[in-house]
């Protein structure tokens, strides 16, 4: 063959055309986004910003009086940060008014499993996350 190199090119591109973009690494098939899980008055155990996704534990109290731990997925710590949202601004056994999640779909993800959609500070900045973003709305800010 004449010409190797152009091939190996050529089959190279043709193979990263093929492939699927890297969004569908921030798919939303292991979150149920038609609907929300809302917990109220939240104690931080662990906040992490970090990369390829962070994460914020905390313990809620059910209905029946129990303490029920929680993991929400957050963006990668990159469009964490970026948002302005920093692993700082929370330390195990802060609390927290609100949380909002995508609830994990069952069989998908590990039971008590969430996408966090938002959460709320105690000094009423919100924090609100995609799969791919993070922005932050300080209190003094908001209408």
């Amino acid at each position: 063959m004449k010409y190797p190199g152009i091939l190996t090119a050529m089959l190279a591109a043709l193979i990263a055309a093929s492939t699927p973009p890297v969004a569908a690494h921030h798919s939303t098939m292991f979150f149920d986004i038609n609907s929300e899980i809302v917990h109220e008055n939240v104690t931080v155990v662990d906040f992490l910003v970090a990369n390829p996704h962070g994460v914020l534990i905390y313990v809620v109290t059910d209905d029946d009086g129990n303490e029920v731990q929680w993991q929400a997925e957050l963006p990668s710590g990159n469009f964490t940060r970026r948002g302005g949202i920093s692993a700082s601004m929370l330390s195990p056994g802060d609390r927290l008014p609100i949380v909002v999640g995508w609830p994990g779909v069952p069989g998908l993800v590990r039971e008590n499993t969430s996408r966090l959609k938002s959460m709320e500070f105690p000094n009423g900045d919100v924090a609100t996350f995609t799969g791919v973003s993070a922005a932050l709305a300080r209190a003094a800010e908001q209408p």
